[in-house]
């Protein structure tokens, strides 16, 4: 069941007591909408939010409205439906005509008898993590106790001396002070 995905959309409705123009101000600054954005959730229509998010996401997006004062309708995607209804009546021919392909869907935002757990006792607690406790008294990374960092630095070996025995000096040539090209 790792796989359900879900429709995310929203009507217009607010939670109890909730300022309307707090609540449009804060959805405008969360979904970065313009006057216009924002008056177009608020129709009354429901407005499809994201399509086919997992459980997780659903969550994110349900706690975030819940944040703004709004209510967020999750159902579960029209597709997964569909299987749903086709596994429960049977292996029929997609081909053929069936009552479940021939309804008419409802709205997405009509309830479906599925919810969300609220964001607190969502995920089980998790409990402490215990660690044993193992004796590294033993292990060592050098060999004496009297070292220092320095012992950790790479011996560097020193460069070997060039051999020049095959080179020569040669008497070097003096200008001729009649050729002066300057």
């Amino acid at each position: 069941m790792a796989d359900v995905q879900f429709d995310l959309s929203f009507d217009g409705t607010l939670v109890p007591d909730a300022d309307p123009s707090a609540v449009r101000r804060q959805l405008g600054a969360l979904f970065k909408l313009d006057d216009a954005g924002v008056a177009r959730l608020f129709t009354g229509k429901p407005v499809f939010v994201r399509h086919a998010v997992d459980v997780a996401t659903a969550a994110k997006f349900e706690r975030v409205f819940a944040q703004a004062g709004a209510v967020l309708t999750i159902a579960p995607c029209e597709e997964a439906r569909v299987q749903s209804e086709v596994a429960e009546h049977g292996d029929a021919d997609p081909n053929e005509a069936s009552p479940v392909r021939a309804e008419a869907s409802p709205a997405p935002s009509a309830p479906s008898g599925l919810a969300l757990a609220p964001q607190d006792g969502f995920l089980e607690p998790t409990g402490p993590v215990k660690i044993p406790d193992l004796d590294t008294s033993y292990l060592s990374l050098v060999s004496s106790p009297d070292w220092s960092l320095e012992d950790c630095e790479p011996t560097v070996a020193p460069a070997p001396a060039a051999d020049l025995s095959h080179l020569s000096l040669a008497a070097i040539d003096t200008p001729d002070p009649r050729d002066n090209t300057d």
